[in-house]
């Protein structure tokens, strides 16, 4: 498929055409102080021009300024690094290593919210005057409103609350025209109707977004696609891990009576989730349907497969190199089979609840009671935002969390995914309902007590290199509903035993 096109081509607004200006003008709408809310989500869709001349903009003329930036989710290292000296204040979700440095070095405060609320509490006015709305578009309409790219996150509230508009039309990408199902929630005091969405198919929007002329201040051309995202292949590892989800959705589907037909099927990012989604391609399951994030490379052969696939809802496409390429050349049987919603929407709690969503997401670890910790390495150092799976982990039919039971770190040590305790706890024990590694399952459906759920884990989850410790843990925490150990020397002892296993670690165990 060929998508280069000119400006000519994607702006039918003469106004419009007429403020295009070269992207070093538009910087200067931003200036030191201001929130500027930009589209992205997970390296789609964002401001792939505009950014790195901000950034080369303030370092030549203003290195001493600061910026809120809001976006949908993670932007592209190519687009974020840069930047990163100038931001002052982040959200809701990162996953940049300069961006992680500055927070941990105390000069970027990031706060981390669930995908859900942050596009509300933005249009609630809860992170003040959004100053300038940065937004990638494919096409501006004729009336002015603006079809978006690969991605929705937060573009459309971007535009409504803003003062200032810079479009970023990308002419290296194709015409997005027919993806998108726009809504924009409701603002106190006014109530909105319960979303009339009940199929993951349904259309309850527009297909662009309209926004107020006279707030555009720039146009600005982008002729870079989307940054791919790397992809490895399935190891060993995810492909038993994979086994095992599977083997927990067939027994569901006997024990539930669910036929053929899956509930809607919610995926995280990852080696592990493509992994999931590749081996669900190949069981009995007719007419899977996804309403998750981010559609990615491991859900492209279902499009091609009218047996296997009815639609997928997201808010992003994101793919590797491969993958995109593969998107293209079927781009218009996907528009038939996918849409893509604001990010409010397609975290909706309301939905996920409705829609019987099964939620799927890898942690960093786990304990050994289903607390689990999806951020922080060592409870203080981040990884990257909680983005989306507390939404659909909270409201999900069934949500399983999946990880190796097993990490390898930098300095050799092997250290125990499945741990006593998390040292931060993003989601709760009473949100998960199924914990799986590649040793095996355990459930949290029933009546019992924690700490019969914990030998479960231990037994079935954790490394068996690794199960004695956590025996032994679970041991010396003594009596009660869920027992934490509390003496000081005792408890020093343990991670001192803990310790000196993840470095005598067998490499082939």
């Amino acid at each position: 498929m060929t998508v280069t096109s000119t400006l000519k081509d994607r702006i039918e607004n003469a106004d419009l055409l007429a403020k295009v200006v070269p992207v070093e003008e538009a910087v200067k709408h931003v200036v030191h102080g201001n929130t500027v809310a930009i589209s992205g989500f997970t390296k789609s869709g964002e401001p792939k021009t505009f950014l790195p001349a901000l950034a080369w903009h303030f370092s030549q003329t203003a290195p001493d300024a600061r910026i809120t930036l809001l976006s949908g989710a993670s932007l592209s290292e190519d687009v974020e690094g840069p930047m990163a000296p100038f931001i002052a204040k982040r959200g809701p979700y990162m996953s940049s290593p300069a961006s992680r440095r500055r927070i941990h070095a105390g000069e970027m405060d990031f706060t981390d919210v669930h995908l859900s609320a942050f596009a509300r509490n933005l249009m609630y006015g809860f992170y003040g005057d959004i100053d300038v709305a940065v937004v990638e578009v494919s096409r501006i309409r004729k009336n002015g409103s603006v079809v978006l790219t690969s991605s929705v996150g937060i573009s459309a509230e971007a535009l409504a609350r803003a003062k200032k508009i810079v479009l970023e039309v990308n002419t290296s990408g194709p015409d997005y025209t027919g993806f998108h199902d726009i809504v924009l929630p409701a603002v106190h005091p006014h109530v909105g109707w319960p979303l009339p969405l009940v199929n993951v198919r349904d259309r309850i929007g527009n297909p662009y977004v309209e926004l107020d002329l006279s707030k555009v201040v720039a146009v600005v051309e982008s002729r870079t696609p989307d940054h791919p995202v790397p992809f490895k292949a399935a190891d060993d590892t995810a492909r038993r891990i994979a086994e095992h989800v599977i083997d927990f959705l067939m027994r569901c589907r006997e024990q539930y009576q669910w036929g053929k037909r899956l509930p809607p099927i919610q995926s995280g990012v990852g080696n592990v989730a493509n992994a999931i989604i590749g081996q669900l391609y190949d069981s009995p399951f007719q007419k899977i349907r996804f309403w998750t994030e981010v559609f990615q490379d491991g859900m492209l052969r279902y499009v091609e497969d009218d047996a296997k696939f009815e639609y997928a809802s997201a808010t992003a496409v994101s793919f590797s190199s491969e993958g995109r390429q593969r998107f293209l050349d079927m781009f218009e049987r996907s528009k038939d089979r996918l849409v893509l919603r604001p990010m409010w929407l397609s975290n909706s709690p309301e939905i996920i609840s409705r829609l019987f969503v099964i939620a799927m997401n890898t942690p960093i670890e786990v304990d050994i009671y289903g607390h689990v910790n999806s951020t922080h390495i060592d409870g203080s150092r981040i990884v990257n935002g909680l983005g989306g799976s507390g939404d659909f982990f909270r409201n999900a039919y069934l949500s399983i969390v999946h990880t190796p039971s097993t990490r390898k770190l930098r300095d050799g040590r092997t250290v125990s995914c499945v741990m006593p305790y998390v040292r931060h706890i993003d989601h709760t024990e009473h949100d998960i309902k199924c914990v799986v590694t590649e040793q095996g399952y355990a459930l949290n459906m029933d009546i019992r007590s924690p700490k019969r759920r914990a030998q479960d884990i231990i037994d079935r989850c954790a490394h068996p290199y690794f199960r004695p410790l956590l025996h032994a843990y679970l041991d010396m925490a003594g009596p009660g509903d869920e027992p934490r150990a509390t003496d000081m020397k005792v408890l020093q002892g343990w991670w001192a035993d803990y310790d000196a296993a993840t470095r005598a670690f067998p490499q082939n165990g």
